[in-house]
């Protein structure tokens, strides 16, 4: 991979872990449509044509490609977002993450709110941090955005207080 592509991934890491949802939703496709309009004004507008110091702008899909990803930045970074994430949503994500490997050489996995903690936290174990060599190399990262911060100002919390979960927890 060309170090801009793993710079674009890192920078969406960080804007994805730094957006807090205005509320708790009650469909997904309202998260879906807030992180997008979040993610091109980051990207595109804030930091002034991609930021870290890239000198085009980076499209904000959704639903884009075969695998249908909900948001997609650049065709680079394919991301998940799940809401209230449940057992029986469990082996469909994992089904999505495969799927969006296929298509994106970098997904981010991001659930508002968790029903089934353990299923999370085995996908997350089965993906992170194993990612291919060479020319396919590909990661995964999971965020959970906790429901009691859906709403807060950014500033009720410390500057780099992610947390095991991200999202501002105080885990």
């Amino acid at each position: 991979m060309m170090g801009g592509d793993q710079q674009t991934f890192d920078l969406v890491i960080d804007l994805v872990e730094a957006w807090i949802p205005e509320k708790a939703y009650g469909h997904e496709r309202d998260f879906q449509s807030e992180l997008q309009d979040y993610l091109d004004y980051e990207l595109n507008e804030r930091q002034g044509g991609g930021g870290m110091g890239q000198q085009r702008e980076l499209p904000v899909s959704t639903e884009r490609g075969k695998a249908k990803a909900d948001v997609v930045v650049d065709d680079l970074v394919g991301i998940e977002l799940k809401r209230d994430l449940t057992n029986s949503q469990r082996n469909k994500l994992d089904g999505q993450i495969n799927e969006y490997l296929k298509e994106y050489p970098y997904v981010i996995v991001c659930t508002c709110g968790i029903q089934d903690l353990d299923g999370w936290r085995r996908l997350k174990n089965e993906y992170e941090g194993s990612s291919g060599f060479g020319m396919n190399q590909q990661e995964v990262v999971f965020i959970h955005k906790r429901t009691e911060n859906f709403g807060k100002d950014p500033s009720e919390f410390r500057e780099n207080n992610d947390g095991i979960f991200g999202g501002g927890s105080i885990l």
